[in-house]
């Protein structure tokens, strides 16, 4: 589910973005979600791993928020955060 609901945060398919930038990691508004989502899909949380990016969105009529490309909230294309998690983890980890 996507909502824009929130002050902070928007939810995209199970993972936190600041609701201002949809960044993972914003500096401006003092955000980083990287612990809470690495907790959410199962991993350790690690601090230095890259953050994740949002690839091209928009709104439905409803306002939720779903991927540009195929129209879908729930797109596991686009927004199929587990496996670019475990790829931003695999980087950090070879940078040590």
């Amino acid at each position: 589910m996507s909502s824009l609901g929130s002050n902070q945060s928007v939810e995209v398919n199970d993972c936190l973005f600041c609701s201002n930038h949809k960044l993972e990691v914003c500096q401006e508004c003092e955000f980083d979600a990287r612990e809470d989502n690495d907790l959410t899909f199962g991993f350790d949380p690690n601090p230095n791993r890259a953050s994740l990016e949002l690839p091209a969105w928009t709104t439905n009529k409803d306002g939720i928020l779903q991927c540009k490309k195929h129209s879908n909230m729930d797109c596991r294309q686009c927004f199929g955060w587990k496996k670019q998690i475990q790829k931003l983890h695999s980087a950090a980890k070879k940078a040590k």
